[in-house]
């Protein structure tokens, strides 16, 4: 009796065992601990792959806020950043596909297709025609279109905040003009692109003010931008930039008066832009003018038969031989990196004079002719007119929409006597404002001004 007292019950979960005189733990249980432990150890795992895609992911959206900061004065590390950008994001999307292609909204869907199909075309005539010396350089220069898809991608999930994407286009236009004041450079890369670039960071300026007007001194910065962007785009001395002036304060007059509730009161904005942009021009009519006065004399010698062989006849003789290429290829052009030859059977003709000493078409309409034919110029126009009427439709919604409308109409009038995307700094522009203003966002400080 005794000894029973101290025998230890024997029970469905448990077994006594008599050699160690302990209670045997069965193995369903010891399975069910580990389990328990794994389910810990991946809940944990799963926890840090998170963090990491958003420490990642907001990495990418700040390296992309980097770009429209630094190009020009900067430059070349905007490229860097937008570089190393579509590294991460790429990196990111294999990681984690289904969260990062889900729920990607339509109008951006299409910009996707539009730019791959742009760069598909330019990408062909590198197998249809035989190979030149920088048709593979120039092909590369346009793989910005299809990195286009994988930033956005990620940034659509990680996306700025609104101020950060103003306060970074005024800190660009506001570097780019103290540059060129202190240094007294044309800029830091070609000046016909840093004038081009600085003159549309002067205006996209303009548009946050809404988004500021209610902090008394943050309100100064749009206006400072601006100023400040014009002198930089004056002292590049790039004429091209200049002829953008027009229509882009067109953008901005209209925006403002699509919010305006007083409509007549639109003449105060009209007047103060009127003062900046004549007080600017004033301080850099020394530079000014001067370019002004040679454009029209050669012009004037062009057409005189005298010259041709200056900026602006250079440029008019390039446009002949366009037209000419195009009209004798029309499908396909003469493919990417074979101007040069086409122009020079042109000239043994006695259709063109001499054009050896210039590297492209000058405009990009006629760049893409030559390079693509019809299709070039038709993939061209596509996602420029899909964005601007995309952009246009949307403007009373968000500033960033009229942020969209300037690009492309900026680029459309640079494109006029310069070639748009054929250079990386300017792609790297265009694709960084493209997003910025795709992004989906709430409208905010765009009620009645």
């Amino acid at each position: 009796m005794a000894q029973g007292m101290f025998i230890k019950p024997q029970t469905k979960n448990n077994a006594f065992d008599a050699k160690t005189d302990k209670i045997r733990q069965p193995a369903n249980h010891t399975f069910k601990k580990s389990k328990l432990n794994n389910s810990h150890h991946i809940s944990t795992s799963n926890s840090w792959c998170k963090k990491i895609q958003i420490v990642l992911g907001t990495l990418v959206t700040v390296l992309m806020l980097y770009v429209p900061l630094s190009l020009g004065a900067l430059n070349p590390s905007a490229e860097v950043a937008a570089a190393l950008a579509a590294l991460i994001s790429i990196l990111l999307i294999l990681t984690n596909s289904k969260k990062y292609t889900h729920n990607v909204p339509k109008p951006i869907q299409i910009t996707m297709a539009l730019f791959a199909i742009y760069f598909a075309i330019g990408a062909a005539s590198y197998f249809i025609f035989p190979p030149a010396k920088h048709s593979l350089s120039n092909i590369g220069t346009s793989l910005h279109f299809v990195l286009f898809t994988p930033i956005i991608m990620v940034m659509l999930k990680h996306p700025p905040k609104l101020t950060w994407v103003w306060l970074c286009i005024i800190g660009g236009a506001i570097l780019n003009g103290l540059h060129t004041i202190y240094y007294g450079s044309r800029g830091t890369v070609n000046p016909i692109l840093f004038g081009d670039i600085s003159v549309f960071l002067a205006f996209a300026s303009l548009m946050s003010w809404g988004h500021f007007k209610s902090n008394r001194i943050l309100r100064i910065l749009p206006i400072l931008a601006f100023i400040l962007g014009l002198m930089a785009s004056f002292n590049s001395l790039a004429r091209g930039s200049w002829i953008a002036i027009p229509p882009l304060i067109m953008v901005v007059m209209y925006y403002i008066y699509i919010h305006l509730e007083n409509k007549k009161r639109l003449i105060i904005p009209f007047v103060a832009i009127s003062i900046a942009l004549v007080g600017t021009s004033i301080v850099g009519w020394g530079k000014i003018e001067p370019r002004v006065n040679v454009a029209v004399k050669q012009v004037q010698e062009y057409f005189a038969g005298d010259s041709y062989q200056t900026s602006v006849g250079y440029r008019l003789e390039t446009y002949k031989g366009a037209l000419l290429v195009l009209k004798e290829n029309p499908v396909y052009g003469v493919g990417i990196g074979h101007r040069a030859e086409a122009f020079e059977n042109l000239e043994e003709r006695g259709l063109l004079r001499d054009l050896s000493y210039i590297l492209n078409a000058h405009n990009q309409i006629f760049e893409e002719g030559i390079d693509k034919g019809i299709l070039g110029i038709a993939s061209y126009l596509a996602f420029m007119l899909f964005l601007l009427i995309h952009f246009y439709k949307r403007l009373i919604n968000s500033p960033t929409d009229g942020l969209g409308l300037m690009l492309i109409i900026g680029y459309a009038t640079f494109g006029i006597t310069n070639i748009t995307f054929t250079h990386g700094a300017f792609n790297t522009c265009f694709i960084a404002m493209v997003i910025m203003a795709l992004l989906p966002k709430t409208p905010t400080n765009t009620a009645r001004l």
